[in-house]
């Protein structure tokens, strides 16, 4: 523990955390990367502590008018006190020898000097972020810093200064390498895997109208298990011993595709003595290798393109191959093409039920291959996931509704047939072999009192027959 003074002479207390300059206080928050710090005068020194502020320590002494008067000596010059005193407010960015840049706000009060510091380094975000089991973090110019919790996006603390542009560009500055650097002002845009000693990160920024905006996407850093995640492992698990084959997962963004897939890659790395390659942008779940021998790579570090890699990918004699995201023509008809000849491919889609997705497939394809197309998806598909997370009932997180599909042979007679309409009749008739519709699996949810009647009803495929089963089965 640093040592402490008071009004600079040691206090009697063990520790008192009152200092005569802003940088102990900086250290300080950094000990814990807390994203801002609260000082006033006549009030303990606060810190920002899992959303709240909160005093460093219950017994800290009270900082008085001195002790407020020698901090903003210590951290501004008389021309900017004379500002501050004339105008009653003063923010400027500031630079500290142990914390790097920060944001720093001042102000004259009757009762003396506040000051509330912003850090301006992602790492005390993200912390944040990680302690309140948070899914993504916003740091957007011209807003306050923001996260999504259980699916809700809101500010991060209440009264969370507003980010200039300026602050957001020197957040970028804090964890940016030259090469995305060079990305970002080339095209507008970097995608990358940052990692802290806490945690991976699936960072994005973006540069808009108002300045730089950053989201990270919080990669769980272990990895769940099927039964985690409340995957039917039963059914799950004879689809992950085929030697070849399609399987894929699919949901709109934020549904939690990555965690099903890094779930059965690990499932398949420890039941199976194969080689696995995962194609990913940017890379998010690290498999070691345990029974497999595991390669991973990420498009624009390791390779150009998803179309690239794959085409790679085939001459490195794999078993397994993960597809990140099948976004386009090539990679959808490189990824049939491999699922044809002798691997299994795990791939994701942004779609919302498993027949969207045989249509998604069918119509990326030109009009005059379709019919060649629909017998390489009969018969190489294996089985489809279509998942949303949905808000628990009690607030306290968020569960998986999970739509599954798993190809039989009256599935694929209506794939080659071109009659995909046919398919959500099929999962209805198809429950003993592990099938079921998207409202099958809300009902059920709801039954066991994990989320309301509300969430089944917006969420519903066929709402006129999910309103009849709410009546039927009233809330509690």
């Amino acid at each position: 523990m640093a040592q402490s003074c008071y009004n600079g002479r040691q206090s009697d207390m063990s520790e008192s955390y009152i200092y005569d300059n802003l940088e102990e206080y900086l250290k300080l928050g950094q000990t814990v990367l807390s994203p801002t710090m609260y000082l006033g005068a006549g009030l303990q020194p606060y810190w920002m502590r899992e959303a709240t502020y909160v005093p460093v320590d219950e017994e800290a002494a009270a900082l008085s008018q001195e002790d407020m008067q020698r901090l903003v000596e210590s951290v501004t010059t008389p021309e900017q006190r004379a500002t501050l005193d004339e105008q009653g407010a003063l923010d400027f960015i500031a630079d500290s020898p142990s914390v790097g840049k920060y944001h720093l706000y001042l102000y004259a009060q009757e009762e003396g000097y506040l000051l509330v510091t912003l850090s301006l380094h992602v790492d005390s975000y993200l912390q944040q972020g990680l302690d309140c089991k948070c899914s993504d973090i916003h740091l957007p110019s011209a807003c306050a810093p923001s996260w999504r919790r259980h699916g809700l996006l809101q500010p991060m603390w209440e009264g969370a200064p507003t980010l200039t542009r300026e602050d957001a560009e020197c957040l970028v500055n804090s964890f940016l390498g030259a090469k995305e650097w060079a990305r970002l002002r080339e095209v507008g845009d970097v995608d990358f895997a940052y990692q802290n000693e806490h945690g991976r990160y699936r960072a994005s920024v973006v540069s808009q109208r108002l300045g730089y905006d950053i989201c990270y996407r919080i990669i769980n850093s272990k990895i769940l298990t099927m039964e985690d995640i409340n995957l039917p492992k039963e059914y799950v698990v004879p689809l992950t011993r085929f030697t070849n084959g399609l399987i894929l997962v699919t949901g709109a963004v934020g549904s939690g595709k990555s965690t099903t897939l890094a779930s059965i890659i690990d499932f398949i790395n420890g039941d199976r003595k194969d080689h696995i390659i995962t194609l990913e942008d940017p890379i998010e779940t690290v498999f070691p290798c345990r029974e497999c021998q595991v390669n991973q790579r990420e498009v624009h570090k390791h390779t150009e393109s998803f179309g690239r890699a794959l085409r790679a990918a085939l001459r490195e004699d794999p078993d397994v191959i993960m597809v990140g995201e099948m976004r386009n023509l090539e990679t959808i008809s490189l990824a049939l093409s491999a699922a044809e000849t002798g691997h299994l491919v795990l791939g994701t889609l942004h779609t919302g039920s498993a027949a969207r997705t045989i249509d998604r497939i069918l119509d990326a394809f030109p009009v005059e291959e379709r019919d060649h197309i629909r017998v390489m998806v009969s018969e190489s598909l294996r089985g489809v996931f279509s998942q949303q997370l949905v808000p628990k009932k009690d607030g306290s997180g968020r569960v998986m509704a999970l739509e599954l599909l798993v190809n039989t042979a009256a599935i694929a007679n209506c794939i080659r047939e071109g009659k995909t309409f046919m398919i959500p009749g099929l999962i209805q008739t198809g429950k003993s072999q592990g099938m079921r519709l998207m409202d099958d699996s809300l009902q059920e949810l709801y039954k066991q009192g994990l989320i309301s009647a509300l969430e089944c009803r917006m969420r519903a495929t066929d709402s006129a027959t999910m309103s009849k089963f709410l009546a039927a089965n009233p809330e509690h």
